[in-house]
């Protein structure tokens, strides 16, 4: 019994001394403007989704404060925001979703942000964060994929539709 509870008393300790010595890591705000989207028809109604590629360079993100060796070790998405680019707004746009994902395939895309139902006559659509949607793994693979998901309520046959996004990541880097 004294071999049990000495190999359980190691092992929480090393649980205690791991945790303890990682640290929490410095928080940095990373945010993306104006990123273009345009579905391209014919649209039907439903879901119809388009993708941006962006690059999270940490270098360049923290400038001076960057130290070689440093790396995203968690980011979660802070605010989204949809915004119409073409002279439709937001007609017979029913929802947004928002999602990241990466080139690895043992990282799933994550759905990071929603808004659903749109405001009737809304010039923006500010979405719901998913607090619990984690993009450490994601931003940490340097290429992002952002996918944009447009709920259309009726099929639009008459060339695309145009949105931007504008988002604020909290990255934590260590």
């Amino acid at each position: 019994m004294f071999k049990f509870l000495k190999t359980i008393g190691m092992l929480a300790f090393s649980i205690l001394l791991v945790t303890g010595c990682s640290g929490p890591g410095e928080i940095h705000e990373y945010s993306v403007s104006d990123l273009e989207f345009s579905l391209e028809g014919p649209l039907f109604a439903g879901p119809n989704s388009e993708q941006a590629e962006i690059s999270i360079d940490i270098a360049d993100a923290l400038g001076d404060a960057y130290v070689e060796g440093m790396r995203i070790s968690d980011a979660r998405l802070k605010s989204a925001t949809v915004l119409p680019n073409d002279s439709l707004g937001f007609d017979q746009v029913n929802a947004f979703v928002v999602s990241f994902a990466s080139d690895n395939e043992d990282i799933s895309m994550q759905e990071a942000a929603v808004k659903n139902p749109l405001e009737e006559g809304a010039a923006q659509a500010s979405l719901n964060v998913a607090p619990d949607a984690e993009l450490g793994e994601i931003m940490e693979e340097g290429k992002v994929y952002v996918v944009l998901d447009a709920d259309l309520a009726e099929d639009y046959w008459d060339g695309n539709r145009d949105f931007k996004l504008n988002f604020t990541l909290e990255l934590t880097i260590k």
